[in-house]
């Protein structure tokens, strides 16, 4: 199937006519993957994205339904159940995880910012779920016309669209009567499929890691996009909400919706499961290997192993703690905006972020140590090891994942900066 084309279910699945799956129910079908998830992962590197098989097996898992609004018949997941279930998908595999989580998780800002309109559209879609990639960076123009905009962008790294029924595009306004001198504006506009193009620019040898992710670059030429389908950003507003389209239509302070740290969230996940995948890996190569030189003992018997497995376990214990804490501060932060004991503000997104900062460099820490220790045979090609590498060292290039500059913002923020980007 062409790879700008979204695959359907075959059964069309129903989740209105089906029971709700509570916490354990979404997380152990994960766990139950497991091991289908790790056998088609050096398949999807070639295709670029999880195979039609996963992607099956995804939707009849619930998956593209856990943070669908319930009024559209979706479940409403918490997000410590989210993180859970995308930890234990990427510790299958983390591109595959990287694919799902990033294409269904803007199930949750898409019903946050759009309106009622925009809303009974997507979330009904023909293929019976709804799913979305988008790019943060603004990657096109927007020409206004009667009715709404015109759009012509080249969009990179749309994680997850192979399987979208839409793609989120961030673009700039063109306006012939702005004033000179001032600040340009952007939109953020949603795209059905069929109406964008996707390079067939992602997996295989293209990129060094997270192959399997469908990051593919979507193309808009001159689309129609009518104005209810488009809602302005503004990068350095000092947002203090309340309340939000989402919340409005939905009860729930999950949907308000403003949150760098949710999309840290989804990444920091990934990498969660990316260092529980790699101590699995390492674990079976201390079972079946012995140490490289006299006197040739077990490595499950060697106590520098031992350490560096153990090392590795405890800095995934830390950041898989920290990716859930993470989850309920945030849900916590919407639910005292919604119910008016303080607004959710730069400080409050900043925190959460930090929070999951620190959990992805410290689940990229327990990888790399296990990759070093494991050898150079499980750094060649077709490796597990190996493929766990590549996938953090590509989460490493992520403007998120950049520890440096993100520790100078977020001491911005604490002092009152108002001009800093975030």
């Amino acid at each position: 199937m062409p790879v700008n084309q979204p695959l359907k279910s075959t059964a069309e699945l129903s989740i209105a006519q089906a029971t709700i799956p509570n916490a354990d129910t979404l997380v152990s079908r994960a766990l139950a993957l497991r091991d289908t998830i790790r056998a088609q992962a050096e398949e999807a590197e070639g295709l670029g994205r999880y195979t039609p098989a996963m992607h099956e097996a995804f939707l009849n898992a619930g998956f593209y339904h856990m943070l669908t609004p319930k009024m559209y018949g979706g479940y409403e997941t918490d997000l410590r159940t989210f993180a859970k279930v995308i930890i234990e998908v990427g510790r299958g595999d983390p591109g595959t995880g990287w694919c799902l989580c990033l294409g269904h998780g803007h199930a949750l800002t898409t019903a946050a910012r759009w309106n009622k309109t925009a809303q009974d559209q997507v979330f009904n879609d023909e293929a019976g779920y709804f799913r979305a990639s988008h790019s943060l960076v603004p990657a096109g123009k927007a020409f206004p016309v009667e009715g709404g905009y015109r759009i012509q962008a080249r969009s990179p790294y749309q994680s997850g669209i192979p399987y979208s029924t839409h793609a989120t595009v961030n673009v700039q306004l063109v306006e012939n009567d702005t004033a000179p001198g001032a600040a340009p504006r952007f939109l953020q506009v949603l795209i059905p499929a069929g109406q964008f193009q996707i390079l067939d620019d992602w997996g295989g040898d293209k990129v060094v890691g997270m192959r399997a992710s469908g990051s593919n670059t979507v193309v808009v030429d001159d689309q129609f996009v009518p104005s209810e389908f488009a809602i302005e950003i503004d990068w350095l507003a000092e947002a203090e909400l309340s309340e939000s389209e989402g919340t409005r239509l939905h009860h729930n302070p999950m949907y308000l919706g403003v949150s760098q740290g949710f999309l840290n969230l989804e990444l920091v996940s990934c990498i969660v499961g990316a260092a529980r995948a790699a101590i699995d890996e390492f674990m079976r190569l201390m079972r079946c290997k012995a140490i490289p030189m006299p006197p040739y003992t077990p490595r499950i018997q060697d106590p520098m192993y031992q350490r560096d497995l153990g090392t590795a376990v405890l800095k995934a214990n830390a950041a898989e703690a920290l990716v859930l804490h993470a989850a309920d501060v945030y849900t916590q932060h919407c639910a005292d905006a919604v119910n008016g004991i303080r607004p959710f503000d730069r400080k409050s997104d900043i925190d959460v972020f930090g929070l999951l900062q620190e959990a992805g460099k410290m689940a990229c820490e327990a990888v790399e140590t296990l990759f070093r220790s494991a050898g150079s045979s499980a750094a060649t090609k077709g490796q597990p090891m190996q493929r766990y590498m590549r996938d953090v060292l590509m989460y490493r290039t992520h403007t998120t994942a950049q520890f440096e500059l993100m520790a100078q913002r977020i001491g911005a923020v604490q002092i009152g900066e108002r001009n800093s980007v975030w």
